[in-house]
């Protein structure tokens, strides 16, 4: 649909969405099919503040950037 009405980009995994319900492995299906609709992905990452004061930005970034990406270099090739 966004490609349709003329989109370039699409941003996946912003803060808000997170919060609200989005999963990794749902923004991980958004992100592979934005890839496949030849879009190119504005990817956000972010830890929570009581992450962030927990000292666990490391490992929160790391899961998301692991699950998120997961089975998406093949798509991100083509764009190349």
């Amino acid at each position: 649909m966004l490609k349709n009405a003329g989109a370039h980009f699409v941003i996946i995994g912003h803060s808000e969405n997170r919060i609200n319900s989005e999963s990794d492995k749902l923004i991980n299906l958004k992100i592979k099919s934005a890839l496949e609709a030849k879009l190119k992905v504005i990817f956000c990452i972010g830890e929570t503040l009581a992450e962030k004061r927990k000292r666990k930005t490391q490992s929160i970034l790391s899961k998301q950037i692991k699950i998120c990406l997961l089975y998406t270099s093949d798509a991100a090739d083509d764009l190349l």
